[in-house]
């Protein structure tokens, strides 16, 4: 594998807390994929006494939550932050288990833009209101487009959930435009509104984004997890374990087989496990391309035809970037980025689709969305003493071939985050670049989405793929069926959805 500290050449390991039968292992359950979603699922199983046995791929848990270590620093495979930290489904989860780690943790600072646009979000929530009347100074907003602004922030605080639905099957784009074409406006919300779903406004469901804007504001509670991301997987793993649970690392699965008491699961190594229920943590595609000797039901053959018109969201290159000193002072920050100078009243609609057509081609464009957590503002421990540790999303494409080469993307993203970080290159200890391809190999998923089944407006809420499929007790979970949020809450839910499928809830 190409990200640096992860090989999946590791011997194979397997840790089994149920019993070994000959050759085969049977559980309740096997959930392949050790992402958020597989181990959620496993764990939540394992509360109400099914023993599951997680099967993963690559030779550490995790998925895009795994982490790997370098010059003293723990670094996340990907650039996550919980949206609602405790208060949201992560921290739900932990409670149903009775888990009192890991913890999450909050900054002073939660988050900043830097770029096009520069402020820095409030400590609390209470002090939005301060801050959109000085952001709006900052934009020179003339007085019509605040009161534009002011309608719609109150329209999505305020919105009701059977409201929010409505809004499901129409765009971020379409929510803007109905009260302001003013650029700057239209780029800040288009972007607030988007980033979740690395999605651009116009393939955005307005209804998914409202619902996870209103819930982020409410909460308020933008957080990182103590000891890294993986210290969430390690937990739920360790939980499942005890449990009479297991989980086998680097074994990939090859094919999902019937069984008179429900399947067999295959690894590329040869082993086979028995189980009720499988669990895919997967793109819903790639779970499909394991079914071995099922018959080819017209409800099967429905559901492949579905699964085949999904849509995957975009995704983006990764940047890990060891620091001499501390250089930024946030939590995270994130914002529109230019190199040729282009300001917020220089933006226009037409330019941001440019954009986007650009990134979709693999073509480097100007400006760039750039995502940004700084984990060692967190939790200090996953940097030596007096180093930083930022791991920063750039919009990236999905495609295999590029316009332009991954080297000439590296050059240009070290330049473009030099811009924003005064000093950056005389402090640099080590600066890693993942293309979307490799972070793609290493989640395995073939479509290269960062959210395989895309939020747009007719994938989401009612219209989403439903974490069940037409075969018994085979389900799907995480980014690719059912949930609602942001990423790795997401996920959870889509997890918690299976649990309670399988319970008869």
């Amino acid at each position: 594998m190409m990200i640096r500290g992860i090989s999946p050449c590791a011997p194979s390991k397997e840790i089994v807390g149920g019993g070994y039968m000959g050759e085969r292992h049977r559980y309740d359950a096997v959930v392949i994929g050790s992402g958020i979603g597989g181990v959620v699922a496993s764990a939540l199983l394992a509360k109400h006494g099914f023993k599951s046995l997680i099967v993963e791929k690559n030779d550490r848990p995790g998925g895009i939550m795994a982490s790997y270590e370098r010059d003293g620093f723990k670094i996340d495979v990907g650039s996550h932050m919980i949206s609602r930290g405790a208060k949201g489904p992560l921290g739900h989860v932990l409670r149903l288990l009775g888990l009192s780690e890991p913890k999450f943790i909050t900054h002073e600072i939660p988050s900043a833009s830097r770029g096009i646009l520069e402020c820095r979000l409030p400590k609390t929530k209470y002090l939005l209101p301060a801050f959109a009347i000085d952001l709006a100074r900052k934009m020179k907003l003339p007085s019509k487009e605040i009161r534009h602004v002011a309608r719609m922030v109150l329209k999505i605080m305020t919105m009701s959930r059977k409201k929010v639905e409505e809004w499901d099957r129409k765009s971020v784009h379409d929510f803007i435009l109905s009260y302001t074409d003013y650029p700057p406006v239209y780029y800040l919300f288009s972007f607030l509104m988007g980033i979740f779903f690395v999605l651009p406004p116009w393939l955005c469901s307005a209804g998914e984004s409202i619902y996870c804007l209103k819930a982020f504001v409410g909460d308020y509670s933008l957080s990182y997890i103590r000891g890294g991301m993986d210290a969430y997987i390690k937990a739920l793993v360790d939980y499942t374990v005890g449990k009479g649970g297991g989980i086998a690392l680097n074994e990939k699965v090859c094919s999902i087989n019937p069984d008179p008491k429900g399947f067999v699961v295959i690894t590329e190594k040869g082993k086979e496990y028995k189980s009720r229920y499988v669990i895919c943590n997967m793109f819903p595609k790639d779970a499909l391309s394991l079914l071995k000797d099922f018959p080819e039901t017209e409800g099967l053959q429905a559901y492949r035809k579905k699964v085949d018109g999904i849509k995957s969201s975009l995704n983006a290159f990764q940047v890990k970037l060891g620091l001499k000193r501390k250089l930024v002072e946030e939590a995270s920050f994130i914002g529109g980025v230019s190199l040729n100078g282009i300001g917020l009243q220089d933006l226009t609609l037409d330019m941001l689709r440019q954009v986007t057509d650009d990134i979709v081609r693999g073509k480097i464009s100007d400006p760039l969305s750039v995502y940004a957590p700084v984990p060692s503002n967190f939790d200090p421990s996953v940097a030596p003493p007096g180093r930083q540790l930022i791991v920063a999303s750039i919009y990236g494409p999905t495609r295999k071939e590029l316009e332009d080469p991954p080297e000439k993307w590296k050059e240009h993203i070290l330049k473009l985050l030099a811009s924003v970080i005064p000093g950056l290159e005389d402090e640099i200890m080590f600066y890693e670049f993942s293309t979307v391809n490799e972070i793609g190999q290493w989640m395995g998923k073939s479509n290269n989405g960062a959210i395989s089944n895309g939020q747009y407006p007719d994938q989401t809420g009612s219209m989403r793929l439903p974490v069940w499929t037409p075969i018994k007790g085979l389900f799907v979970c995480g980014d690719g069926a059912g949930g609602r949020g942001i990423g790795t809450e997401l996920a959870t839910v889509s997890a918690m959805e299976v649990v309670s499928h399988i319970l008869g809830k």
